[in-house]
Order: structure tokens, then C-alpha cells, then sequence
């Protein structure tokens, strides 16, 4: 077995199924799947038997009551956004983005504005970009594609700032 949540999983049906080479591929398929517009993943090696997707619309700002483990004394979140928002349909209530007391035990990774800014049509990609690009899945994939590839030298300057961590850089939530 994993090792056990950071937070309390009893707000929705739960269960924790280890993440291995024989499933991740499809978990991760399974979570960015959107419903009825993309489709599910069956079977997941591991996990009961059924059709899985999610696609954010379950809630994919995590801003749960993580809990201090001594063996895991902080939960490493990368994150889309400097903000861990509540609740998916409260993501335009500008009072919902404060931190709180429940994200103390966590640091988050996010990309800066600026960044995001230099993206193709100056955002991350996302579910508008189906309409934006209708049947042109060409030209969405490219989209994708671009900014997959910007989050890979994102990640790549993570890991040389590892190699020699400047604290200055790190900034409250």
C-alpha cells in the first residue's frame, strides 16, 4: 500500500489505488479526461472495475485541510495558478482565493504571469480552447503541444534551481 493522504478524503467516494507503471498513464488520461467531450478510461490496473474521467470538473483547485505529517512535513502542489481556489464553481469570487489556514503545510509551484503571458494566445491551455479551435484539432494540438513543451523547460529550470536554491525566489501565497 501508499503511503496514506495528507488530508482527509471522506468529502467524496474515496479510495486510494497505488500509482504504478501499469496504471499511471491511464489515471492521468482518466483525470484531464473531460466528460462528454473527451472519453473515459476503463479498467484502471488497480482500481475497481468501471469507466473513469474527470476532467477538473470533480475540483481541480486541491485547497484541502492538509495535515502535518512528521514523516512528510509539507505537501509539495504543483499547481496551473498562483491561487488554490475552493470549489470549481466559485473560481470568480475573488474572496475564494485567499490561503487559509489549511494550505499552512503546503508549498506551491506555479508558473508567474509573465510566463503564462508568453504562451500561444496568451494563456494556459484549457477546455475554451475546443471551441476556440472547433474541428481544428491540428491547430489545438499544436496550442498544447507548444506549451507542454514550455512547461518542460519550466520543470528543467525547477531542477537546476534545486541543484542551488536561492530562498529570495520563494514568495507567500
Amino acid at each position: 500500500a501508499g503511503a496514506p493522504l495528507p488530508f482527509d478524503g471522506t468529502d467524496l467516494p474515496t479510495r486510494q489505488v497505488p500509482l504504478t507503471d501499469a496504471n499511471f498513464m491511464q489515471a492521468l488520461q482518466a483525470s484531464c479526461s473531460i466528460p462528454f467531450v473527451l472519453r473515459p478510461v476503463g479498467d484502471i490496473a488497480g482500481a475497481p472495475s468501471g469507466m473513469y474521467w474527470d476532467g477538473g470538473i470533480t475540483d481541480y483547485h486541491l485547497h484541502l485541510h492538509y495535515r502535518h505529517r512528521k514523516d512528510a512535513p509539507i505537501v509539495l502542489y504543483p499547481h496551473f495558478q498562483r491561487a488554490v481556489v475552493p470549489g470549481w464553481l466559485d473560481k470568480a469570487w475573488r474572496r475564494r482565493h485567499r490561503a487559509t489556514p489549511a494550505l499552512d503545510w503546503m508549498v506551491l509551484l506555479a508558473p508567474g504571469p509573465d510566463w503564462v503571458r508568453k504562451l500561444p494566445n496568451g494563456k494556459l491551455p484549457d477546455r475554451t480552447d475546443f471551441s476556440r479551435y472547433g474541428q481544428d484539432v491540428q491547430a489545438r494540438a499544436r496550442v498544447w503541444n507548444t506549451a507542454v513543451a514550455e512547461a518542460q523547460r519550466l520543470a528543467d529550470e525547477w531542477a537546476h534551481w534545486l541543484e542551488r536554491p536561492d530562498l529570495r525566489q520563494v514568495q507567500d501565497l
